[in-house]
């Protein structure tokens, strides 16, 4: 295997999750081996949240940006979705043929690169299918969106880089699956706890929740509560700085499989925002309960019971229980799939 060696990452549109576990990866890999060239397909959006990370990576690491901004995302509304905005990014892809005959493929949460590349090593914890199965009665698109994923998935069986915690029956059954622990890329200690006084109220890069968002933070402010949320005009946006991570008591949240991560990366418990239609986002709020990192749903309490809830979890007494199943969260996820991408790709002869 001699030469440079490329490797395409595609990112889902969907949020920031899906990228940032990406450039994990990325910056394990090339940790590793010294020849080795690694191109983003990404949207815009992404690329621009991301950047500094994606440069810190060096001059092996560049970006294709906007690729992939036609691709599946959640919307609550099933007459939004089309062939263009759920499979465009397949034309695009195939566009660029650097990036399509690149020798290594990953894609996150896209099955449809199987249709060029059935060798492609799939990553995510859920298959869009299954969200967007809740729709197949309702639009024709979605059907054939459902159909093909499926057929997609029977017929190449691919290898599929996921969170053990979280991945879904589907990825279970229907692809090769590469169970890895969660995705996090230092152990953060424990900071001191009269320092966690602040509320993050999140709902994610989706941008379906963010009213439900802003109502919640304006409940806890009322009670004079340090609230943050991640919608940009906002008095108090957050800003995902370590430091400010480290002031969190307690996450408001859409519970979507990036914000988790962040969660026990930081160690702060979650309430739970409810997003009923979705299922992918109903299985991981079963899932964060089951292990105890998420305490009860923020969803159709009154302002008194939200608060005295965001106040039990900021409390300082109640605060060393909830630790206990962040302690249990097996912590190694890049470095696991590092491994596995080193074996299946026989990468080491490029090793440094």
């Amino acid at each position: 295997m001699a030469g440079v060696k490329t490797l395409t990452i595609l990112v889902s549109a969907n949020g920031f999750g899906h990228i940032r576990r990406q450039i994990l990866i990325a910056r394990e890999l090339l940790r590793r081996f010294s020849d080795f060239r690694i191109t983003f397909a990404l949207t815009d959006k992404q690329y621009q949240r991301f950047k500094l990370e994606i440069e810190a990576l060096g001059e092996m690491a560049e970006v294709v940006a906007g690729v992939t901004e036609d691709s599946v995302r959640w919307r609550h509304n099933p007459e939004n979705y089309t062939d263009a905005n759920l499979n465009g990014w397949e034309a695009e892809w195939t566009s660029h043929s650097r990036l399509a005959n690149s020798d290594f493929v990953i894609s996150d949460n896209l099955v449809g690169v199987l249709e060029k590349r059935p060798d492609a090593v799939l990553s995510g914890s859920f298959l869009w299918h299954e969200v967007i199965a809740a729709y197949s009665n309702r639009n024709e698109v979605c059907k054939r969106f459902v159909d093909r994923e499926i057929s997609l998935l029977k017929l190449n069986s691919p290898k599929m880089i996921c969170n053990r915690s979280l991945a879904s029956r589907a990825v279970i059954e229907l692809t090769s699956p590469v169970e890895v622990s969660w995705m996090i890329d230092d152990i953060v200690e424990q900071s001191n706890t009269t320092s966690r006084s602040s509320i993050l109220v999140h709902g994610g890069g989706t941008r379906t929740l963010d009213s439900k968002v802003l109502e919640i933070a304006r409940k806890l402010r009322h009670s004079n509560l340090k609230v943050f949320t991640d919608i940009e005009d906002d008095q108090d946006c957050f800003d995902y700085r370590d430091e400010t991570w480290r002031t969190i008591g307690v996450v408001i949240c859409r519970p979507g499989a990036g914000t988790a991560t962040e969660c026990v990366k930081w160690r702060i418990p979650m309430v739970v925002l409810r997003d009923s239609e979705n299922s992918e986002a109903e299985f991981i709020a079963e899932r964060l309960t089951l292990l105890g990192l998420a305490h009860g749903f923020a969803d159709g309490l009154s302002s008194d019971q939200l608060v005295d809830l965001a106040r039990e979890a900021l409390s300082i007494e109640k605060r060393s229980s909830y630790l206990v199943p962040f302690e249990k969260c097996a912590r190694n996820g890049i470095v696991e799939t590092a491994d596995f991408l080193a074996d299946h790709w026989k990468l080491s002869e490029l090793a440094k």
